[in-house]
């Protein structure tokens, strides 16, 4: 995917921009002829978590408590694992914040053909989807629903990347959200033989029953969510901290071949 605002998130992430130096960053990135007051509404509606005050931009995360921050637990599933040839045809997200929901999205998007075994995993057929929305449609309404706020999901580069990329090509541009990934923060908070959302399901008396329906499994995700918050070190108070403790979990390899794999992940 391109790094169009990289530079500048590597800036936020040191210390706050004024206006006028992001204007002069977003400057090269808006091109010869580009408008950079256009170019900032771009910025500011790419999905970056970016808090203004006094004329200065800072990176929210970095100075937003963890309970005070956005999360959209986001879940999907899609008729293949390849978003070049692959769509999603059911999205399922919570708007969560101080470990409560605040606002809930869901739909089904139309597709004429879903493959047998993804109907056999999920539960979907093409009837189901005939009178669906559009994919367009759905991706707009779903990347307005999540404005600014953390991108959470179980194998969170499966759902995010696939999303972001769906996008592009409807002509909505590249998510730039942070991500943070239940399979990762499970791992450095828990102790369990497997960490697939089915397996953490019953491993933790979740207990919800449906998996592999979108809503279904964010709200699962949800769960294994909030009981791993309940476990991370004192020290981690801003949602930058819990993003840095995520990101430095050890790597291990789990499969995304498909949408069974990407839920039954087993690290």
């Amino acid at each position: 995917m391109p790094k169009r605002y990289d530079k500048i998130l590597a800036i936020l992430n040191k210390r706050h921009l004024s206006k006028n130096e992001l204007l002069t960053l977003l400057s090269p990135v808006a091109g010869l002829f580009g408008d950079v007051e256009s170019e900032l509404e771009i910025f500011k509606n790419s999905g970056i978590p970016i808090e203004i005050a006094h004329k200065n931009i800072y990176f929210r995360p970095k100075i937003t408590p963890i309970a005070q921050e956005t999360f959209c637990i986001v879940d999907i599933e899609t008729n293949g694992h390849n978003p070049c040839v692959h769509t999603p045809i059911e999205i399922g997200t919570l708007k969560v914040r101080n470990g409560k929901v605040v606002d809930c999205f869901e739909s089904f998007v139309f597709n004429a053909e879903i493959p047998e075994y993804i109907t056999k995993i999920t539960g979907i057929n093409a009837q189901m989807l005939e009178n669906a929305p559009k994919l367009a449609s759905v991706l707009e309404k779903f990347k307005l629903f999540l404005g600014d706020s953390i991108f959470v999901a179980h194998n969170v580069d499966f759902d995010y990347n696939f999303l972001s990329q769906s996008l592009e090509k409807c002509g909505f541009g590249y998510l730039y959200n942070p991500r943070l990934c239940t399979i990762k923060l499970a791992q450095r908070v828990l102790q369990a033989p497997r960490y697939s959302l089915g397996f953490l399901n019953e491993f933790l008396g979740i207990n919800h029953q449906n998996l592999h329906r979108a809503l279904q499994d964010s709200k699962t995700a949800l769960e294994i969510f909030k009981i791993c918050l309940k476990k991370i070190p004192k020290n981690l108070y801003t949602s930058k901290d819990l993003l840095e403790f995520v990101k430095n979990t050890p790597k291990v390899k789990y499969a995304t071949a498909n949408t069974e794999s990407k839920k039954n992940a087993t690290p």
